[in-house]
């Protein structure tokens, strides 16, 4: 919801920079506990709680072993907050090296950690903040007793989200969670650019306006280096609106570009140098890919998962196959998608921008590539993607759909005719084909 309603490419990105971080949702809850903290403290100055008679047994007892208690549970909390810290090292080493460095993003996002080490470092400081107000009650004949009453709750809650995370980390390390939390992410990235793209199409416009005559094409250079992880279509178009030209983007998000590397063509009478800059700075570009716009990103995820399960180091068919599952699911949904078209119109109805828009072909051939290439001695994963190719021609409906499924089938079946199989694993993979041959000679 939150990321339909920013449009700025930037806040996008820093967006997501903040959602997959370490430190702000902590530092968030860190400044609500110092909050309740003060507002518990000004309750318990103001509110004259302490002269009611059945609260008597919170605003009266020794300050001298409530200092030693809360001393305690602060100390105590370090030691958990370490151990946390090192839980979660110890995950994100493991899903480095088992499912791929680009995995370490979707733990890091995991809202759940983000909470744990925010409440465990927020009830250090409550504890020592509070400490340090016994001392200053201590000499009034009465203890901040509703403040301390609710460090005593932080943490008997502490105790409770610790049991929590250690089973969700040993819950999270599953390959199976990890691959469905994968495909998750990837139907809600693929939904959610399906539909920031179709809504700039909404505007119909009767014909396509050709560049006015006497307009210079005008090639676009970058003038910086790095993958591109957003672009601000509405930026440019209300830019080419104003210019009253059109431009083309023939680069995508998710490619890399080099400096003076042809981005844009754009087609206007006149062209400042603050023009291009200003086309320039709907570009967001980074180090490295992220799923703001990229609807390939997820699916690479899933293949990286495929392909290092198929490894000789992890020797692990059984994931691959389940990556192998959803990217099917993932593929069987696109069948059911209206792709944009890559057009968008003005608010005059104009024609003002043509981008680069994802394909059928060119998501379902990443899904199936590469895992179809490094599966040739796995023949599981290639009966599997056989199964899978009948699921997606039942579903099939348009002719990109059809040309997927015949060239995954041919490049799978010339890989299986190169190897030494037994009769019974000749009949396997003919069992397979049969009912994909019936559908394919339907598709004709």
């Amino acid at each position: 919801m939150l990321l339909s309603i920013i449009k700025n490419t930037q806040l996008l990105k820093i967006y997501d920079t903040i959602k997959t971080s370490f430190w702000f949702t902590p530092c968030l809850i860190l400044v609500c506990t110092l909050c309740a903290c003060t507002l518990f403290l000004c309750i318990d100055l103001y509110s004259g709680f302490y002269r009611i008679g059945w609260l008597h047994f919170l605003y009266h007892s020794d300050a001298d072993i409530i200092r030693t208690l809360l001393t305690t549970i602060a100390g105590s909390v370090m030691t958990v907050v370490s151990i946390t810290f090192s839980i979660t090292i110890v995950a994100l080493t493991n899903a480095s090296s088992q499912f791929g460095p680009r995995l370490i993003r979707n733990f890091m996002e995991d809202v759940s950690t983000q909470i744990v080490l925010g409440v465990f470092i927020s009830l250090f400081v409550y504890c020592l903040i509070l400490t340090r107000m016994t001392d200053h009650f201590a000499n009034q004949s009465f203890l901040p007793g509703l403040t301390i009453a609710g460090a005593a709750l932080m943490t008997l809650f502490g105790i409770l989200l610790l049991i929590y995370f250690i089973h969700h980390v040993a819950q999270s390390l599953q390959s199976d969670h990890i691959i469905d939390n994968v495909y998750s992410e990837l139907q809600s990235s693929i939904r959610k650019i399906f539909d920031q793209q179709k809504a700039k199409e909404s505007c119909e416009s009767q014909d396509i306006n050709e560049p006015t005559a006497g307009t210079l094409p005008v090639s676009l250079k970058s003038p910086y280096c790095g993958y591109i992880q957003a672009i601000n279509y509405d930026q440019l178009t209300e830019w080419m609106s104003k210019l009253d030209g059109h431009i083309e983007v023939i680069v995508a998000p998710g490619d890399f570009v080099v400096s003076r590397k042809t981005t844009m063509l754009c087609n206007v009478k006149t062209l400042s140098t603050t023009d291009e800059t200003n086309l320039h700075n709907c570009f967001t570009l980074g180090s490295k890919r992220t799923p703001i716009q990229d609807p390939e990103f997820a699916v690479d995820q899933l293949v990286e998962i495929a392909l290092r399960a198929l490894s000789p180091g992890i020797n692990d068919p059984y994931s691959a196959i389940a990556c192998v599952d959803k990217l099917t699911a993932m593929i069987c949904d696109l069948t059911q998608e209206t792709f944009p078209k890559g057009i968008v119109f003005d608010n005059q109805g104009n024609q003002r921008l043509n981008y680069k828009v994802t394909s059928f072909e060119g998501l379902a051939n990443t899904a199936y590539d590469q895992i179809r290439q490094y599966s040739q001695n796995c023949l599981a994963v290639s009966l599997r993607q056989l199964e899978g190719l009948v699921c997606i021609a039942e579903q099939a409906n348009e002719a990109s759909h059809w040309t997927f499924v015949r060239h995954q089938k041919h490049m799978i079946e010339h890989g299986l005719k190169q190897q030494s199989l037994i009769d019974l694993d000749r009949e396997k993979i003919n069992s397979r084909l049969k009912p994909l041959n019936t559908l394919l000679n339907r598709g004709d």
